[in-house]
Formats: structure tokens, C-alpha cells, sequence
């Protein structure tokens, strides 16, 4: 009997000692093919993408009668369209970030998709490489109810000021009146460091009486931590930057640098709003 309970135990040892090491293989190799996965699942997301502006570009062909290139070429208005549609997809591929937004992303794979699709459908609304609108912004309301103006606006868009070329900021957008979901990103960002914080400005379509008592009531008569509060009573900017939404009122992202719509996303969550602002910063460098 205790010959035997031995013999188990140096078996049990004996497969413990084989085991370990294969459980450091697999740990180890866990690494090489969740990044050889990551680039599967983007040449597949490329291919994916490249059908479907394949086939856009067939059916604009049917419905334009633009079949051949020469067609393409005696049109100067759809040539350029091709062009414009061609660096869109090739943006589309090269700043694939979707995925999950513990792994750094700023957009789902669902938003992705979407975005995607309504390029391809021809949807007019603004697209990441997109020129950002610029004279809209001088017809929002400060916090004390005066105009942005030409200054203001000179002040706030880093393009039309002298400085650093990377300099961008971070616009959120919000159509809804009191948005209870934008306050709660509000509230929520104000945990932002500063540096990042003071790049954020948000558009609403509040009163600046209706902005100002949420900011001292949420933020103190200081207001340090509140992000910049812009009111957009009329809609004008945001219906410029297309951030109505097709289908419903929501929250829109923007980050805009150089004059351009760097990373948008769209119908964003409260919960993930700041996730998504630190992730869209972060993919800039």
C-alpha cells in the first residue's frame, strides 16, 4: 500500500513537471498568434470592404450608365466623385480601428461597418479625411450669451491660429435639449487630465443660461474641471458637420486637426464617451 501511494505521487509530480512547460508554450505562443489573428481579422475586414466598394462602384455604374473608363473620364464631376470615393476607401483601410476598447480602440466594428456602408451608399454626410466646416463656428454662444465671432473662432480652431501642425481638439456634439447622456459625459470626463481636457469642446443645443446653472451646479462657481460649453440654439454647426444623425438624435465625436475631420464617431454612449476620447486621441500619434 505505501508503495503504491508513492508510485502516485511520483506519477503526479512527473505529469505536473511535462505540464508546466507546455503551459508556458502555450502562454507564450498565445502572444504571437493573437497578432497573427489581429492582422487575419484586418486583411479579411480589407477584403470585406473592398467587395463592397466594388460593388457600390457597379451599381453607380448602372445607374449613371459610366460603365467603361472612358465614359469616367469625359465626366469631370463623377471623375472626381471616383477620386474622392477612392481615398476615402484607402483611409477606410489604412485606419481600420475597431475592435475592443480595452485594446486601445476608439470604434466598435458595428460602427465601423456602418460608417462603411453609408460611404458606399453615397450618403452625404461628412467622413473621416473630410474637410471639417470652419465658418459655422463663429455664430455659437459663449457661456455669458455672446458670439463666438471671427476672433473666437480664430482662437478656438487650432488651423486658423499659428502653432503646431498636430494641434487638434476634440468636438462632441449633442442635439438633444438638457441631453441627460451628454451631462453624464460631462461629468464623467472631468476626471480628464488637463492637458487633454482643455482640447474639448462641446456643442449643444442648450441656452447659455441652461449651460451656465449646469456648470455651477455640477462643477462649482470656478467651473476648473468643466470642459468648454458652446451653444448651437439654431442647429447650424451641427447640421454643417452632418452630427443630426439619418435616424435618430445622439452624441457625435469629432476630432478635427490640419482643417480636417481626423476620427469621427458616431451615436455614441455615456459610458464609453471617455474611453472613446482618450482611445481617438491616443490613435493620432
Amino acid at each position: 500500500m505505501r508503495r503504491l501511494v508513492l508510485l502516485l505521487c511520483v506519477l503526479v509530480w512527473d505529469v505536473s513537471a511535462f505540464h508546466t512547460p507546455l503551459v508556458g508554450a502555450r502562454i507564450l505562443r498565445s502572444g504571437s498568434e493573437l497578432c497573427a489573428l489581429n492582422k487575419r481579422n484586418k486583411f479579411n475586414k480589407q477584403k470585406d470592404l473592398a467587395a463592397k466598394m466594388e460593388a457600390a462602384r457597379r451599381a453607380r455604374e448602372q445607374t449613371d450608365g459610366t460603365g467603361s473608363d472612358e465614359a469616367v473620364a469625359e465626366s469631370p464631376a463623377m471623375s472626381i466623385k471616383d477620386q474622392n470615393d477612392r481615398l476615402r476607401f484607402e483611409h477606410l483601410l489604412e485606419n481600420s480601428m475597431s475592435g475592443n476598447y480595452d485594446d486601445g480602440y476608439y470604434m466598435t466594428e458595428e460602427q465601423e461597418n456602418e460608417a462603411a456602408e453609408a460611404s458606399f451608399s453615397g450618403i452625404q454626410r461628412l467622413y473621416e479625411g473630410d474637410p471639417a466646416p470652419t465658418d459655422c463656428w463663429k455664430d455659437l454662444l459663449n457661456l455669458d450669451g455672446e458670439q463666438l465671432g471671427r476672433g473666437g473662432m480664430t482662437r478656438t480652431l487650432p488651423w486658423m491660429k499659428s502653432g503646431p501642425a498636430d494641434d487638434y481638439i476634440v468636438m462632441i456634439t449633442d442635439p438633444r435639449p438638457k441631453s441627460a447622456e451628454l451631462r453624464t459625459a460631462m461629468k464623467r470626463m472631468s476626471s480628464l487630465g488637463a492637458e487633454l481636457r482643455n482640447r474639448i469642446v462641446i456643442i449643444n443645443s442648450d441656452t447659455p443660461a441652461a449651460n451656465r446653472r449646469f456648470v455651477k451646479k455640477n462643477f462649482g462657481e470656478e467651473g476648473s474641471t468643466a470642459p468648454r460649453i458652446l451653444s448651437d440654439e439654431k442647429l447650424d454647426l451641427m447640421r454643417e458637420y452632418t452630427a443630426l444623425g439619418e435616424k435618430r438624435f445622439s452624441m457625435t465625436m469629432f476630432i478635427l486637426r490640419g482643417g480636417k475631420v481626423e476620427r469621427l464617431v458616431r451615436e455614441v454612449e455615456a459610458e464609453v464617451l471617455k474611453t472613446v476620447v482618450v482611445n481617438a486621441c491616443k490613435s493620432l500619434t
